[in-house]
């Protein structure tokens, strides 16, 4: 259909799927076999991806605020009902805290934990251990802390990357954010890109994605979203520098150029998320889903935010089509 290049378009991103991994337990292992169940989990999540899409993954580096188990104070069951379980944290370098969990069904014989672990025993079944923060998005436990973006990168092999530590990024961020305050995780994230086209003189509107249609092709999709993300959270790890910052200016001229993608908008959310994913920088403020649209000015990229993925739909007249046909 020699109308469907000239006619405007515009994508719209969010996050496909999301594998969440605690750094401490790649540099610290808590037993030998750890770092190679890891790896194994990993590279089922890489595999599970490729099987249904070629795509690049994109990483989030974070930290949150220290949360340990308080050994002083072992977890114990309500005396009047056994199916109530108080736990006691301690966040940061001074703070304590405790919270109650409920078990509807099956109740342990005996919890334990030590600083990183809870430990449920039971008469019938294998003692289960939970690594604290793995433990805590399980449980859908909200302590009220946010996470902060310090690095965002692509990558083929999120295997290599994450287990590696030969990373620059990485290194600066654990030498320069103290692990005696804080925590540092790992997200790699696969994107879904909606392709949006009206076609207005056949009054036709195209609905599809790009690995289908390959308006852009796929090296340069993962690179396209890497940069408008790093360029969002503008973490003080990654400072525009003028080289980067001309190549996200130069993908965003040749997208409009070659197919006249006119902008590129983003819903960072996942599904059923929770407080890990509470995610800010020092320029953005932390929140559980952001909505945000680049697109090119008449010289540099410009960047407009939106209080919801509604907001900004309207905004790209999106919304009155079918979306959820993505």
């Amino acid at each position: 259909m020699p109308e469907y290049n000239n006619a405007e378009k515009s994508w719209h991103i969010t996050i496909d799927s999301s594998y969440f991994l605690w750094y401490d337990l790649i540099i610290d292992p808590p037993f030998d076999e750890a770092k190679n169940e890891l790896k194994e989990m990993l590279n089922n999540f890489k595999e599970y991806v490729e099987s249904s899409n070629e795509k690049r993954f994109i990483y989030f580096v974070t930290s949150r605020k220290k949360v340990r188990f308080d050994v002083k104070k072992q977890p114990k069951f309500s005396f009047f009902d056994r199916r109530k379980l108080t736990i006691y944290f301690l966040i940061g370098n001074k703070d304590k805290t405790k919270i109650e969990i409920y078990f509807p069904k099956e109740i342990p014989t005996n919890i334990n934990v030590d600083e990183k672990f809870i430990y449920f025993h039971s008469e019938v079944s294998e003692t289960l251990a939970y690594p604290i923060h793995y433990f805590l998005r399980e449980y859908g436990i909200n302590l009220g802390i946010a996470s902060e973006v310090h690095y965002v990168g692509i990558t083929e092999d999120p295997v290599g990357r994450a287990l590696g530590l030969k990373h620059r990024g990485l290194t600066e961020i654990l030498y320069k954010v103290p692990t005696s305050e804080n925590d540092i995780f790992l997200t790699v994230n696969t994107f879904k890109v909606g392709s949006f086209t009206k076609i207005k003189e056949r009054n036709i509107d195209i609905i599809s994605t790009n690995s289908m249609i390959y308006d852009i092709p796929l090296d340069k999709e993962g690179l396209v979203i890497e940069k408008a993300l790093i360029y969002y959270f503008n973490s003080k790890f990654q400072e525009i520098d003028k080289k980067a910052w001309g190549e996200f200016r130069n993908l965003l001229a040749m997208m409009k150029k070659k197919k006249n993608i006119s902008s590129v908008s983003f819903h960072l959310e996942i599904n059923d998320p929770n407080e890990y994913d509470i995610m800010g920088s020092k320029n953005i403020e932390a929140n559980i889903s952001h909505s945000f649209l680049w697109k090119l000015g008449e010289i540099e990229p410009e960047l407009k935010k939106f209080n919801s993925e509604i907001d900004l739909l309207e905004y790209t007249k999106v919304l009155s089509r079918d979306f959820g046909s993505v």
